[in-house]
């Protein structure tokens, strides 16, 4: 007989220019059925996350959270095995119910799913924590709900988790994991041929898909954990030094800050054209040279290891990375294909590297998507752990 999961995600939560994010998720579940598990998809909406095409308030079968869900799900060919629960609509929870009962695994990631009396009769009630640091911060310093109840187990992306991060205390033994990769729909074949409008904006350059501030910054213990806006101006002069020009599909809108960065070098994109659609989104990652991004100032502040689902992907699209350190790079291969760096003088000496050593590194970066990220080698490393 099959093991069985539960895979808690969060896609009809976010609907739109949210590819990344969905597959964020997708992952997990894509990669446990491809061990040869019984997965179910479930999520959880809120009333107030709930809206039609024109941004009001509607129910669930009017909703552009239900279109986006039924339509991703359609695309990756995932059966029935999948629920979306919505606060105040009445939707049928007896399979779920059935299949949770004596399943083995339910994954909660990031924590959305909210409703643990369906689950409870899984075994292992794992909690994956996908934003470490912050995570933590929010739940010791802010008394933010982050729904751990109910689990028994915690993992986090982090993966100096346990072994390094400074963070606070939750009472919870968090331990690593590496955000794993369905190679099955993230790799040069799976891209195949296919004209893409995306892949032509990012052709040929350094790029990266990111929210430029996200959430507000945090303060633990007298020092603030921010976004990523601080540690982009640390790199503002990168393009006059390197002779590159980085494109950055981000929200930053109109202003002086994204003026500042033009005058530099650099090159901005709407998420709309990219992050709508995931295989516009694939598309664009496969065409780019490779990704170069800072990280979080709070991943690299606390020490968090964190290492990106983002740049999963590129790895797994044979497109070399140039990751700033949180920590990751004692834990996985560093220096080729998979490259960090720590202060703006090193993000230019090894963009320089790299671009003249570019095969080498496209084919490392290659080698470890397949060797360590590969969803079949890295989620049973992570069941291990319980």
């Amino acid at each position: 007989m099959k093991k069985r999961a539960i895979v808690g995600v969060g896609l009809a939560g976010f609907p739109e220019k949210a590819a990344g994010n969905s597959w964020a998720f997708l992952q997990w579940g894509l990669g446990l059925r491809d061990l040869g598990w019984d997965v179910w998809l479930v999520e959880s909406l809120q009333e107030k996350e709930i809206f039609n095409p024109a941004g009001q308030a509607c129910s669930l079968p009017e909703s552009v959270n239900l279109a986006h869900w039924k339509k991703l799900l359609h695309e990756i060919g995932w059966d029935g095995q999948a629920t979306l629960l919505a606060e105040g609509e009445s939707v049928e929870e007896r399979g779920l119910r059935e299949f949770a009962q004596g399943a083995d695994l339910f994954l909660n990631l990031s924590g959305h799913f909210k409703r643990p009396d369906l689950v409870e009769g899984a075994a292992a009630r794992v909690y994956v924590d996908l934003d470490p640091a912050f995570t933590q911060i929010w739940a010791k310093v802010y008394q933010s709900p982050m729904n751990f109840a109910g689990h028994n187990a915690f993992w986090s992306v982090g993966l100096s988790m346990g072994r390094g991060a400074v963070i606070p205390d939750t009472g919870h033994a968090w331990k690593p994991v590496l955000p794993p990769v369905c190679r099955r729909f993230w790799s040069a074949d799976a891209v195949g041929n296919q004209a893409s409008p995306a892949a032509e904006m990012g052709r040929g350059k350094w790029t990266t898909v990111t929210h430029w501030y996200g959430y507000a910054a945090v303060e633990w213990e007298g020092r603030e954990y921010g976004n990523k806006a601080t540690e982009f101006a640390k790199l503002a002069k990168w393009p006059e030094r390197t002779g590159l020009r980085p494109c950055v599909v981000t929200d930053l809108g109109p202003g002086e800050e994204r003026e500042t960065y033009l005058k530099c070098g650099w090159e901005f994109l709407e998420p709309g054209p990219i992050c709508s659609d995931w295989k516009e989104y694939r598309a664009f990652l496969a065409a780019s040279r490779g990704e170069f991004s800072p990280a979080k100032s709070g991943y690299v502040v606390a020490r968090t290891g964190w290492f990106s689902d983002r740049s999963v992907l590129y790895l797994s699209l044979g497109r070399p990375v140039l990751l700033q350190e949180t920590g990751w790079s004692r834990w996985l291969p560093e220096g080729l294909g998979l490259v960090a760096f720590k202060n703006p003088d090193e993000a230019v000496e090894k963009a320089k590297l790299m671009e003249g050593n570019y095969e080498a590194h496209r084919q490392a970066a290659l080698g470890i998507a397949r060797e360590h990220l590969d969803a079949t080698r890295s989620i049973p490393m992570a069941l291990a752990l319980i």
